[in-house]
């Protein structure tokens, strides 16, 4: 058996203490340093990609061009790009992005990802960080047998937004997902403010974005259990400040993603330095509702059992990073962009030390 020591996450704050664990599998949690240790910092759960669309990492950033005239379907740069890419190079993409977000400590990520089947297909190239595919029509429309195809290798379907489709045909889309028992979630208010009701009747699993949500929106969110995965660096690019303290103020539950990976690499200590930055210009004096974003929370987009604690018999979903000194949030989320971690072990993949 192998053990890590040092202060170790929880919802409820750090603790100091040793994990023990063998074939991707903790075995054994306790106060104090262990004897023996492969690796010493601090004790993180691994974390989840919230949103992601990695394969943009093959699109060239066009500085001149609009959130719209970048994103927005069909026409979109991303997609006239994506469309002349050959799929052996997006799956090239997917595999060296998957990697990298592993060796980051990322186990998981959520990605809306376009190209109907066979886009979503190409996810299943990962080497590192394991897919939560949201797959996507060709075309904002709903055809009932590509939906039906999509869903065979997708964990469910991400539209881009609800302007962007005829609402009936949207609603029958969501209705399909459901039945399906997949998720369905939406691209919401990011460039302008949609109507929440119809964006809500359409039952969705999460929303992305909403920078543009009044404080009405966002406590209807948190009353219905609407979660909302957040992208702060991407939508700072385009001059639109994610009101977050008003979305942990309105007790909504917050995910963080890193979004297309043409303008923001998907790294989640990087994102979560830029979130708790954010959060301070917006009046915030902690930031320990940060390491929930990435945490327990991510794991509520992708279905999994959101983690409270390390248990003995429970997936051995850790890394070990760094101390600097200081409080263990403030040195993850302020002191650890830009480094490594010393160890990460997702089941039985392992990154960094030997």
């Amino acid at each position: 058996m192998e053990y890590v020591s040092g202060p170790i996450w929880s919802p409820q704050g750090f603790w100091r203490g040793h994990i023990g664990f063998e074939d991707g599998v903790i075995v054994e949690v306790g106060k104090g340093r262990a004897k023996e240790n492969v690796a010493e910092g601090i004790i993180l759960p691994t974390f989840v990609n919230a949103h992601t669309h990695i394969v943009d990492y093959v699109v060239p950033v066009d500085l001149s061009l609009s959130l719209a005239e970048v994103v927005a379907p069909p026409d979109g740069l991303k997609y006239r790009v994506l469309g002349q890419t050959p799929l052996e190079k997006q799956r090239r993409a997917v595999s060296y992005i998957s990697e990298c977000m592993l060796r980051k400590g990322i186990s998981a990520f959520s990605d809306f990802r376009e190209g109907g089947v066979e886009g979503s297909a190409v996810l299943s190239s990962a080497q590192g960080a394991r897919p939560f595919i949201m797959g996507k029509t060709r075309r904002p429309r709903f055809d009932k047998e590509e939906v039906l195809e999509i869903l065979k290798v997708a964990d469910g379907i991400g539209p881009s937004a609800i302007s962007d489709w005829d609402y009936e045909e949207l609603r029958e889309l969501a209705d399909l997902v459901r039945s399906k028992g997949k998720a369905f979630a939406l691209h919401c208010s990011e460039r302008v403010r949609e109507d929440l009701d119809k964006v809500l009747d359409l039952e969705p699993s999460y929303l992305i974005h909403m920078c543009q949500a009044t404080d009405g929106d966002l406590e209807v969110c948190a009353q219905e259990g609407i979660p909302i995965v957040v992208c702060p660096r991407s939508n700072m690019f385009f001059g639109m400040p994610t009101p977050l303290r008003r979305m942990i103020e309105a007790g909504v539950v917050v995910a963080l993603g890193t979004d297309n990976a043409m303008i923001s690499f998907p790294d989640m200590f990087i994102e979560m330095e830029f979130a708790g930055r954010l959060l301070r210009s917006q009046g915030m004096s902690r930031l320990d509702c940060v390491m929930s974003m990435a945490t327990a929370n991510g794991r509520k987009i992708i279905n999994e059992s959101p983690l409270i604690e390390f248990d003995p018999g429970s997936p051995c979903d850790l890394m070990v990073v760094r101390e600097h000194g200081g409080d263990p949030v403030t040195d993850v989320i302020l002191r650890t962009a830009g480094q490594d971690p010393l160890l990460v072990c997702a089941g039985r993949e392992r990154r960094g030390l030997p």
